[in-house]
């Protein structure tokens, strides 16, 4: 198994008997999720690895990016939500052990005049390349941000300003395709039929990812080991399902929030990427968990207290992944600071103790807690499993709460608004 979960430190809340009722309840509906047939047909494009990154696409990810390593020492990466944050959390996971003669600077995700002129400052000082990501080209943010940018590309650049210039967006009119073919930019399909919280394993990640040298290749494989077992193992001990009913059981005992505990600095964004996905997907009705994520043990030391003796309304789902790393052993010090009970212990083994001091602590106190745990250490495999794993944990689960998972208009109703104050025309 290559994620396993257990629900049962929350056996106060909870028991195997009402997960597996739960599990019954929905199973012609989570069957049809299983098999990815159900009426969300046409969003589905991420469920089936072959269409989320077919071969063709993957040959040309390969060759733009030594393309655009060969080029450039930065590529500036414009996006926002979906666009941008599986690539920054797959980087922060995985960035230390890559070579690439270009860095990821990311724009285009705020409204920071700052972070723009940053951006600028890079421009004028380095060789950079610019990928804008956008299924949708009205967001204000990446739109107004590649403007400007690009007209810094062309001031630096002249005409050749366009052969540094990868868009990945949709095809049609006012897309970035139109732009590409009527200006004679890179582009790279933004697959039609995945939203932008579902794609991090198709182009939209994936090429800044190469670019930044990860091996992609693996993290797509890890992920298809991961569909395999969760499309193939019974609803009944799948891990991803359980998951998902225990969430649904605690929702309707009164837990308001959900938090993704992480032991691992690095998976902060990671942490970003999962509230995206299951706010987005999720909030559509007044009964549902709003996702939060923690930093352990940084954030046991300004939450923990909160957690602990505070209103029992959230829930805490350990993810327990950590590097391979090799031993680090404390050693006596002439100095005598207090520490001296530590020494020859391992340094790495002190993560999982708090790890392990922490759910005991909180769950002895009634806070319902969960624990999700990979079964190899983080990898670009294991991070492909662990991103499918929760597309498909949320699909799940948005099934038994009888919400559609892929829609968002409350982004939508937002958007109008702020475009009627600019004076935008709105179609």
């Amino acid at each position: 198994m290559l994620i396993s979960f257990n629900p049962l430190t929350s056996h106060s809340y909870l028991s195997e008997q009402s997960i597996q009722l739960i599990i019954e309840e929905n199973k012609t509906a989570l069957t049809k999720v299983q098999k990815g047939s159900t009426e969300h047909s046409t969003s589905l494009g991420w469920f089936d690895l072959e269409k989320s990154i077919p071969l063709d696409i993957l040959k040309q990810i390969n060759k733009l990016a030594d393309y655009v390593n060969g080029i450039s020492s930065v590529m500036i990466v414009i996006g926002i939500g979906g666009s941008n944050r599986g690539a920054m959390s797959a980087l922060q996971v995985l960035g230390r052990n890559t070579q690439s003669p270009t860095t990821l600077y990311f724009a285009g995700d705020s409204l920071s005049n700052q972070q723009l002129l940053d951006a600028i400052d890079l421009i004028h000082s380095q060789e950079i390349t610019l990928n804008v990501i956008a299924k949708d080209f009205n967001t204000l943010e990446p739109g107004i941000t590649f403007r400007i940018l690009r007209e810094e590309m062309k001031k630096k650049y002249g005409n050749d300003y366009r052969t540094r210039i990868i868009v990945t967006g949709s095809y049609g009119s006012g897309q970035l395709y139109e732009m590409a073919t009527k200006y004679h930019y890179h582009f790279l399909p933004f697959p039609a039929e995945i939203g932008g919280r579902f794609s991090v394993l198709s182009s939209v990640a994936l090429f800044p990812l190469k670019v930044s040298g990860v091996d992609i290749d693996s993290m797509i494989e890890g992920a298809k080991d991961m569909r395999e077992e969760l499309t193939t193992t019974p609803l009944i001990s799948n891990s991803a399902v359980m998951y998902a009913a225990s969430r649904y059981l605690l929702l309707q005992q009164g837990i308001k929030m959900e938090s993704l505990v992480t032991f691992e600095p690095d998976l902060k964004e990671f942490g970003r990427w999962w509230v995206q996905l299951f706010g987005e997907s999720e909030g559509k009705t007044d009964e549902v968990l709003f996702p939060l994520s923690f930093s352990f043990s940084e954030d046991l030391h300004a939450l923990g207290q909160w957690i602990q003796m505070g209103p029992k309304n959230v829930l805490e789902t350990h993810l327990i992944t950590y590097y391979d790393t090799k031993d680090t052993i404390i050693k006596d010090s002439i100095e005598k600071d207090g520490f001296d009970y530590l020494t020859n212990k391992n340094f790495k083994d002190l993560n999982t103790i708090v790890q392990k001091a922490a759910l005991k602590a909180h769950t002895e106190e009634g806070v319902p807690s969960f624990t999700i745990e990979t079964a190899n250490p983080l990898n670009e495999k294991t991070l492909g499993s662990l991103y499918w794993f929760f597309l498909f944990s949320v699909y799940a689960s948005c099934t038994i709460m009888d919400v559609n998972p892929f829609n968002q208009e409350g982004v939508e109703l937002y958007k109008k608004n702020m475009y009627s104050s600019l004076g935008k025309q709105i179609r």
